[in-house]
């Protein structure tokens, strides 16, 4: 098979159909994977009393830091309101605390407890813990060569960062759906 080895340049030719079934077995094989770990995190999660709504607030508040209510909501995809409601329930379980403005009482920032972050810890921990048991299946040829594809995939996200279009990126959050 001859496939097309350089990556289409915006606006340029179309990848070739080699290529873009390459490319489609690898989305499919991560969706398994990512699927797997979906899964068990949710049911881990359920077992800890964290809704989605909760880990995804941990998860944006451990990669961004401490963020204003009104940012929080935007980053989620949800209104305020229904942000407030999620901090509130957070805030009872000790995960996250809100920190008022000494300028401007209005404005309310939000900030991950070390609960909060030792439940990222903990949650990050499952899912390295059960990619290990699948990659200990493979053969040491097949890991050599998966390190070396993901070296180049971290190198094209160093490159060209991780924000996508919307519409590139696929179907994403919608408004109103991070809910706990």
């Amino acid at each position: 098979m001859n496939v097309t080895t350089e990556p289409a340049a915006a606006g340029g030719p179309l990848p070739s159909p080699e290529r873009r079934a390459l490319i489609d077995e690898i989305v499919a094989g991560t969706a398994v994977i990512a699927g797997h770990q979906r899964c068990a995190v949710a049911r881990r999660l359920h077992q800890q009393g964290i809704s989605m709504a909760h880990l995804q607030t941990l998860w944006i508040l451990q990669e961004h830091g401490p963020q204003p209510m009104t940012r929080l909501a935007d980053l989620l995809g949800v209104a305020v309101p229904n942000t407030t409601g999620i901090i509130d329930r957070m805030e009872q379980r000790g995960l996250v605390e809100r920190l008022r403005d000494g300028a401007d009482r209005r404005v309310v920032t939000v900030r991950q407890t070390p609960e909060g972050a030792r439940a990222v810890e903990e949650i990050d921990g499952w899912r390295s813990d059960m990619l290990v048991e699948l990659l200990d299946r493979l053969d040491t040829d097949h890991l050599l060569r998966l390190v070396g594809g993901i070296q180049e995939l971290r190198e094209a996200i160093q490159a060209h960062g991780t924000d996508l279009p919307p519409d590139a990126a696929g179907p994403g959050p919608r408004r109103e759906t991070a809910r706990s």
